[in-house]
Order: structure tokens, then C-alpha cells, then sequence
């Protein structure tokens, strides 16, 4: 029995999400905006704590009114924010988004200066890296230092102290100063990871290739035990160096929005894999969690409990 204070801490991004309150307008015809919380790692700490985990979640926010917002909402959500830190002369991060069912998704980031890119390699040092089952990183922490070096830190000291390292992939073009470096910079973290979970398209990005065999080949020649890929209405597929891909089936449900949903994934897949599950039984689950989301309007504000989840599989014909 494993009895370290986390089942996961999640580091990297947060922000606060303004999604078009129309749904199917575009952004010039948009009246309102609802407020919620975002973020992949951030969405992953709720997600998973909803899911009956305890969570840690290691990100930044800006002496504003934006982090006050993110920070009274993690609390409420009971995921553990203590080492979280405020930093001086930065701003919170922030997103719009419009929602135009069923395959336009569109969204625009404010990061400039934002907080969460300022993570050090002290934050993670005072984290509870060591005390946590999961660590939880994704490629937009690399995109600039110093969370760059921190992430890669946090990977190092989480497998040291016997912890699954989990990459979410989390390709977000714009954020980096050189999207080629993409590529080469998330091979070198998946080198420290022992799961990592992507879109097809992330894994090409990742990969270095349009080929996706190509691409998913050189992940894996990464050293990553596993590469779970998220094929939206598809499913999801699970490949291993040893043995030929498993296909996941999936939940058919009709889409409000797919943002969030691949972040529901992975608290699902988490959940399963830290109950003892089997890969497979918790990419099941992942896929569960994500249905769910994508006939919601948010992501964090969103995230499905363990008995919405049970519930709905029950509904669609069991594990």
C-alpha cells in the first residue's frame, strides 16, 4: 500500500477560461462570456480530485483578481493549493473561447508575461514531489523557461522518489517562440516520463513526422512504457513497444464542446490506473470522463464525479 500524502500533483498551466455564453455564434456575434477555470494540468487536478483522488496542483498565478479567482475555486474543489505561488510583476493567465458545435473550437490565449511560465525550479523543489503517487507535467510547461527547467526538474525528482511521471503531450503551437522546438524538447522530457498520453496530432508534432506510425516510433523509442493516444469520437488507442495496439472503445454522445475533454481523459485514465486497473480498463474510464465533458459547456467547472461517471457507463452498457 502506497501511503504518500498525493495521488497526483499536476504543474503547469491555470488561467481563467471566458467562454462565449452563445453557443454556435461567432466571436463578432458574441453578447456574453461565462467565467470558469482552465488550464490542462489545472483542469487534471480537479478533474481527479472529483474522481474521489487527493490532488496537488503546482502552478503560478499574478497578485490580480484573476488569481484570486483560480485560487478560490481550487480550494472550493478541495485540490490541495499550497504551493501555489504568487508572482510579483505578472499577470494570471487568461483565454476567450467560442463554441461552434460541431468541429469549431476556436480560442485565443493571453500569456504574455503570464504567471505560471515563471514556475522555478525552487516551486518545485518545495513541492510535494516525493510525497505524490502521480506527477502530472504537459508539454506547453516546457515551452519557455525557467518553467521549462523546473518541469524537467520535477520529472527527474518525481521518477528518483518512485512516482509514475504522466506527459500529456499538450501541443499549443503559439505558445512557443519556435514551434520546431516542439518536437525535440518534448522527446527529451518523454525520456524522464513513464506514460505519455497525445491527440494524433500532438503525437506528429511531438514525433517530428506527418507519418504517425513514424512519429509514435520515436516516441516510444523514448523509453515511455506506453503511449495512450485520444481519438475523440474513436476512442482511444494504447501502444506498447511489445505487444500490438489495443483499441478502446468509445461513448457515443452528442458534442456541446470539445475543449477539456482530452484533460477529463486523463483524470479518468489516472483514477483506473491508481485503482489497480488494468491500461486498458482505464483508458476505458478516460474515455468515459471525456464523453461526458464534451456535451458540457467547460472544462474544470465541469469535470464529472466518480458517480456521474459510474452512472453514465452503467448507461451505456457497462465497462
Amino acid at each position: 500500500m502506497d501511503d504518500r500524502e498525493f495521488d497526483v500533483l499536476c504543474i503547469g498551466r491555470s488561467s481563467i477560461d471566458l467562454y462565449a455564453h452563445e453557443i454556435g455564434a461567432a466571436i463578432t456575434d458574441v453578447r456574453s462570456f461565462d467565467a470558469y477555470v482552465g488550464g490542462c494540468p489545472t483542469n487534471v487536478a480537479v478533474g481527479t480530485r472529483r474522481l474521489g483522488l487527493r490532488a496537488a496542483l503546482l502552478t503560478a498565478v499574478g497578485d490580480d483578481q484573476v488569481g484570486t479567482f483560480i485560487l478560490e475555486f481550487l480550494r472550493r474543489e478541495r485540490v490541495e493549493t499550497r504551493y501555489i505561488p504568487c508572482k510579483a510583476g505578472r499577470r494570471s493567465s487568461a483565454v476567450i473561447l467560442t463554441i461552434q458545435p460541431p468541429d469549431r473550437f476556436p480560442l485565443t490565449f493571453y500569456r504574455e508575461q503570464c504567471a505560471d511560465i515563471a514556475l522555478s525550479i525552487d516551486d518545485v523543489l518545495a513541492a510535494p514531489l516525493r510525497r505524490s503517487r502521480v506527477v502530472f507535467i504537459s508539454g506547453t510547461g516546457v515551452s519557455r523557461d525557467p518553467s521549462r527547467s523546473a518541469t524537467f526538474l520535477a520529472a527527474e525528482e518525481a521518477r528518483a522518489a518512485g512516482a509514475q511521471v504522466i506527459l500529456d503531450i499538450d501541443e499549443r503551437a503559439d505558445q512557443w517562440d519556435d514551434p520546431r522546438a516542439f518536437g525535440p524538447t518534448v522527446r527529451a522530457l518523454a525520456r524522464l516520463a513513464t506514460l505519455a498520453v497525445g491527440t494524433e496530432q500532438e503525437v506528429r508534432a511531438a514525433g517530428g513526422s506527418d507519418d504517425l506510425d513514424l512519429a509514435i516510433g520515436r516516441l516510444l523509442d523514448c523509453g515511455v512504457a506506453a503511449l495512450v493516444l485520444k481519438r475523440g469520437e474513436r476512442g482511444a488507442t494504447i501502444i506498447r513497444r511489445d505487444r500490438p495496439p489495443c483499441d478502446i472503445a468509445p461513448f457515443p454522445v452528442t458534442v456541446l464542446n470539445v475543449l477539456g475533454a482530452g484533460d477529463a481523459f486523463a483524470s479518468g485514465l489516472i483514477t483506473g490506473m491508481l485503482a489497480g486497473w488494468s491500461l486498458e480498463r482505464a483508458a476505458r474510464m478516460g474515455c468515459a470522463t471525456g464523453a461526458i465533458v464534451v456535451t458540457r459547456h467547460g472544462c474544470a467547472n465541469f469535470m464529472p464525479t466518480r458517480d456521474e461517471v459510474e452512472a453514465f457507463v452503467a448507461g451505456h452498457g457497462g465497462w
